[in-house]
């Protein structure tokens, strides 16, 4: 089922602006889950516009996922995700005007072995 989004067009312009050239993956996410525009290092893992971005690898990647919180609370989230390796943190931030679309992005991950251990408030 094909669900049709129509995307302001200043949306999609101010994130290309604003995430094309950050080095890990951002996304650009509708509510239904259908990505709306992604960046480079988004598009070189393999993510693309049109598609549903909690079908995109296996299962366990979204578990956890704080899409339906955000969306509800129009609040940012993050959360920190340990993997063979390091550490990375994932966000998903409210996009103010637009309460159905939200942001998801990556920061790059650090080595198990360079973590400064601490928790921090986004």
């Amino acid at each position: 089922m094909r669900i049709d989004i129509n995307a302001d067009p200043k949306l999609t312009e101010a994130f290309t602006l604003m995430w094309g050239t950050y080095p890990a993956p951002a996304s650009l996410v509708h509510k239904s889950r259908t990505v709306i525009a992604v960046n480079e290092a988004c598009r070189a893992g393999g993510r693309k516009p049109g598609m549903n971005c909690a079908k995109w690898d296996s299962p366990d990647r979204h578990r956890g996922c704080l899409a339906n919180r955000v969306l509800k609370d129009q609040t940012a989230l993050h959360k920190e995700v340990r993997s063979d390796d390091g550490v990375f943190r994932v966000y998903w931030l409210p996009v103010p005007g637009y309460p159905d679309f939200y942001v998801h992005f990556t920061t790059e991950t650090i080595p198990c072995e360079e973590r400064i251990c601490r928790e921090s408030p986004i």
